[in-house]
């Protein structure tokens, strides 16, 4: 039961940082993002079999698509994260700019399966 783990570590972590903010705000920040990182390495090393598993069976798709689309998904995991510790250090506007990198590299990651949805489209058109 992972669950009761992440949650148990979430509480601990709510409210070191709660204590910390109260007589340091900078160091309140950095216990935020020692904590955020934690959490996302474990939580990455939870999906690392599902990953595996999806790997294995990607024989039947296209390999490098498939790769895109991990790609993608990276991209967005951490750009969420990331912006979420930019709104909660309160800094709205920088979490907006990484929102906004994190949309234009996922499009730019997933620009070779536009096009290969664009040319299947013009051979059904044609």
């Amino acid at each position: 039961m992972e669950i009761f783990q992440i949650a148990a570590f979430v509480l601990v972590s709510v409210l070191l940082i709660s204590l910390v903010r109260e007589y340091l705000p900078s160091y309140g920040l950095l216990c935020l993002l020692g904590c955020a990182v934690c959490l996302l390495v474990y939580l990455l090393s939870l999906a690392a079999p599902a990953v595996e598993w999806l790997s294995a069976h990607a024989d039947y798709l296209d390999k490098e698509r498939f790769s895109i689309v991990l790609k993608a998904a990276g991209i967005a995991i951490v750009s969420q994260t990331t912006q979420d510790l930019c709104r909660d250090a309160g800094m709205g506007s920088l979490a907006g700019k990484i929102e906004f990198a994190g949309r234009c590299l996922i499009l730019l990651c997933t620009l070779p399966l536009f096009q290969t949805v664009l040319e299947s489209l013009v051979l059904f058109l044609q």
